[in-house]
């Protein structure tokens, strides 16, 4: 899959999810630990907010502070917040060279490629995880769960190091299809 038609499609799940929160199910508890629904749409926001800037030359310790301020991010208007926030990132990662520039991420020094499977991995999966929290259907579609995953497997044995990730909970069967294998590797 194209990283730009995955990073849209990431995207775009997301705005779809955040259009279905009803007011009353912002507080309601989500699979990452530590935020409910309206904490985690903050996170989205804010992360995607914060790799405009790293595109742009900002230092990781600007992500930090977004990131640490999440739960305020978007205002009153989520809706509005996560949809120009994600036509933010989509015109940065899309400008002349950005997928070549080296951006200071707190995992040290990247290039905007690998920051672009980032911001596409946090979208599936805290897509996942919103879906999830709101009781609708959690799929993923193959081609997108395939791209995080080719982008996360050699990864395996770090993740849970990075403290973003959980261990695995389980073991997928052989014959698993790949949004299973996917959620298996990132701890869900």
């Amino acid at each position: 899959m194209d990283p730009i038609a995955a990073l849209d499609a990431s995207a775009a799940r997301v705005v779809q999810l955040v259009g279905q929160v009803d007011r009353s199910q912002w507080s309601r508890a989500t699979p990452c630990a530590d935020w409910n629904v309206r904490e985690l749409v903050g996170h989205l926001i804010a992360t995607m907010l914060g790799h405009v800037d790293l595109l742009h030359g900002a230092p990781a310790s600007d992500l930090a502070t977004l990131i640490q301020q999440q739960a305020l991010a978007g205002g009153n208007d989520l809706l509005t917040a996560v949809a120009d926030a994600a036509t933010a990132v989509r015109a940065a990662f899309t400008e002349p060279g950005a997928l070549e520039r080296t951006v200071h991420h707190f995992i040290g020094d990247v290039p905007g490629s690998r920051l672009l499977d980032i911001r596409t991995t946090e979208n599936v999966l805290h897509g996942w995880d919103l879906s999830t929290a709101l009781g609708l259907p959690a799929t993923i579609d193959d081609a997108l769960a395939d791209h995080v995953y080719q982008y996360l497997a050699p990864r395996a044995e770090l993740l849970p190091s990075t403290g973003y990730y959980a261990p695995p909970k389980r073991t997928p069967a052989t014959d698993a299809g790949v949004q299973e294998r996917l959620l298996a590797l990132a701890g869900r």
